[in-house]
């Protein structure tokens, strides 16, 4: 299913998750890179580049939502979809209510992420 277009940016502080989902993501030929907090995402990826964020909701110094509203602001233009280990009952409800365009809890499959972008 490798889609060579498709592009993912991954940022969860759990470096472990990340690595893996990144490696996932590679094996099927897709393009993938990590940062494990979201200023480092912030500093090394400018906005106007295309693919899909897929961000933690609980990180140190910027958690998820913050992410979000930073992407907002400086006119990022690529989807994010929220993922997090820890749902509670409005977890999806506030992800989408920032403007994520998808939500998943944590673990998930590879499948599981590539419908949600298809």
């Amino acid at each position: 299913m490798g889609e060579p277009s498709v592009r993912f940016w991954i940022v969860d502080d759990d470096l472990q998750f990340g690595k893996s989902l990144r490696r996932m993501l590679k094996s099927r030929g897709i393009s993938a890179e990590y940062f494990g907090l979201a200023q480092s995402f912030l500093d090394s990826v400018p906005p106007g580049q295309s693919g899909y964020a897929i961000v933690d909701v609980s990180m140190p110094g910027c958690d998820g939502f913050e992410l979000i509203k930073k992407m907002r602001e400086l006119h990022y233009g690529m989807p994010v979809i929220i993922m997090t280990g820890h749902v509670n009952s409005h977890a999806k409800d506030r992800a989408m209510q920032h403007g994520a365009v998808g939500f998943l809890q944590k673990p998930f499959s590879g499948d599981s992420l590539l419908e949600l972008v298809h």
